[in-house]
């Protein structure tokens, strides 16, 4: 994937071969068998089932292994196969490997500081972060700064049990404004692991302060700008070395340890994440996309869901139809694009009906001030004010992430994944409008279910209604005949009028009237039959909420 300059994200992380010329030879593979051996045993099979040197079996979380082969020696007789290839299949034809792949290599490229600019001292506030405030931009924090008359009239994120997010990124800057809200150990010392150097360093060697900046967004606090929620903790898993590069294996260690699973030779997590925020992907190489999720990785996405939490990805800055890399494209995430101050897909988005939903990320056509206000390095960042404006789905994620930690911290019952999941997107509020196809979100560029609402969502699971679902989309009314009832999601649906839409672009938009919840589809309307309930309410722009 390549670096596009000005946008943060996905984009910043490329699969590359070659990558370490000195390392060539040295092929990493993940592996995982059926049954449980010695480390001495399984080197020896290892060894004679592909005829080469093992120089290291090391121990991954959830019973895989990080195996390390000499193939200097080994001969590629086509110019079709790798050696990493050839020593795969000899691996796969053990019947007791569950599964053995490419242990595939990312690269954080750094971003350099942006140029100082005394005229823009005036967007370093709050007041520039329309991406909390009204919709459709906003995902309506409050309304405006300082009234905290949206989601933070309900909660700031404070618990009592600390909600703990995970940030697998780029490492940490000590910057003021976050500080507070990262997670510490018994002596006072930031809590995190350090997945490329196999240690606590957790400083951000890359100098591209992206880890900081997602921080910031999902916990941030003080004068210059606010996270989603300052009283959530961040927890710091840092996943590339200092020159940028990193294993999958990193990432795969990473998810488990994040979620308080044992990885052997890392200290136990003692801050577990009910949350993760993972913004970036990985690609085969530099000209080939990576569209599919490894065995290793999808195991290790669905064992954090069992554990409870959720995970927010980036949909990635191609704007490219159904274009997500690993994680995102994995089952079990959720697949967020990136709108700026209009409401609109931002230029870079990716989109897709296999979109979750968007949440602002930015979009800088609009000047500086079309980007997402976070934290940087301390001095860094414009006017070395150790804040900067920062665009890319990268952006996008962490709005989710740390609305999932409101919903959490809220909410008196324990909660599962699938339930945080489902209340962010019922809860949504609509796209802005517009006539131009490119910004659009619900024509050829869709963006998903609708623009994160975090008032919605923190009131919702305060409620704690029963069940929650979306009113019937237009492909479920059987048109051009509409049917007259349609059972979908939970809720029956009976029509209205005669009328029937017939343009598949238009999004459903329910309504309480009069005693009675709708569903408009321009010229046809259909009613909820509320008889199996004891009440219901209009959550979203297309969601219901109700009580048996």
């Amino acid at each position: 994937m390549s670096f596009k300059s000005g946008i943060l994200g996905l984009s910043l992380l490329s699969i590359t071969q070659g990558v370490f010329a000195a390392e060539q030879d040295n092929v990493r593979i993940i592996i995982k068998y059926k049954h449980s051996s010695s480390l001495a045993v399984l080197k020896s099979q290892i060894a004679k089932s592909t005829h080469v040197p093992v120089n290291k079996l090391k121990p991954m979380a959830n019973g895989a292994y990080s195996l390390f082969l000499d193939a200097s020696q080994l001969v590629v007789n086509s110019n079709n196969d790798d050696k990493t290839t050839i020593l795969l299949g000899h691996l796969r034809k053990n019947p007791d490997v569950l599964y053995a792949v490419k242990d595939r290599v990312g690269y954080f490229k750094p971003i350099p500081d942006p140029i100082s600019d005394s005229n823009l001292s005036q967007l370093l506030s709050h007041n520039s972060q329309w991406d909390e405030f009204i919709a459709p931009a906003g995902v309506k924090l409050e309304s405006a700064p300082g009234l905290n008359d949206g989601a933070w009239a309900y909660t700031k994120g404070k618990a009592k049990k600390p909600v703990v997010v995970a940030v697998l990124d780029t490492g940490i800057a000590l910057n003021e404004s976050i500080i507070d809200s990262l997670v510490k150990d018994s002596n006072g010392k930031v809590w995190g692991w350090n997945f490329a150097g196999d240690n606590d360093d957790l400083v951000d060697e890359t100098k591209s302060y992206h880890g900081t900046h997602v921080a910031g967004t999902i916990a941030g606090y003080g004068g210059v700008m606010n996270g989603m929620g300052e009283n959530l903790k961040i927890l710091t898993v840092k996943i590339p070395a200092k020159n940028g590069m990193f294993y999958e294996s990193a990432v795969i260690n990473g998810i488990y340890w994040s979620v308080g699973a044992a990885v052997p030779g890392v200290p136990a997590n003692i801050h577990p994440a009910k949350v993760l925020n993972m913004s970036f992907g990985v690609d085969i190489d530099s000209t080939k996309e990576m569209d599919y999720c490894g065995e290793a990785l999808q195991e290790a996405v669905f064992f954090a869901r069992k554990k409870g939490a959720v995970l927010a990805v980036a949909a990635g800055n191609d704007n490219i139809w159904e274009h997500f890399n690993a994680p995102g494209v994995c089952n079990g995430t959720i697949k967020v694009a990136s709108t700026g101050p209009e409401g609109l897909r931002s230029y870079f988005s990716n989109y897709g009906p296999s979109i979750t939903f968007a949440a602002p990320g930015g979009d800088k056509r609009y000047g500086t001030g079309g980007g997402i206000l976070s934290t940087v390095n301390p001095g860094g960042g414009y006017n070395s004010s150790g804040f900067d404006f920062y665009q890319g789905t990268s952006m996008a994620s962490p709005h989710v992430a740390g609305v999932a930690g409101l919903v959490y911290a809220i909410s008196d019952r324990d909660l599962k994944a699938e339930q945080v999941e489902q209340i962010l997107y019922v809860t949504t509020h609509d796209f802005g409008k517009t006539s131009d196809a490119n910004k659009s979100c619900i024509d050829k560029k869709p963006c998903g279910h609708g623009i994160l609402d975090a008032e919605n969502a923190v009131k919702t699971a305060l409620t704690g209604y029963d069940v929650l679902f979306s009113a019937p989309a237009i492909a479920d009314l059987n048109a051009p005949k509409c049917s007259a009832t349609v059972s979908i999601n939970g809720g029956v649906w009976l029509a209205q009028q005669d009328a029937c839409p017939m343009n598949g672009d238009i999004n459903p938009h329910t309504e309480y009237k009069e005693g009675e919840i709708y569903a408009n589809y321009g010229s046809a309307r259909y009613k909820l039959d509320l008889t199996q309930y004891k009440e219901c309410h209009v959550i979203g722009y297309d969601g219901v909420g109700c009580y048996l």
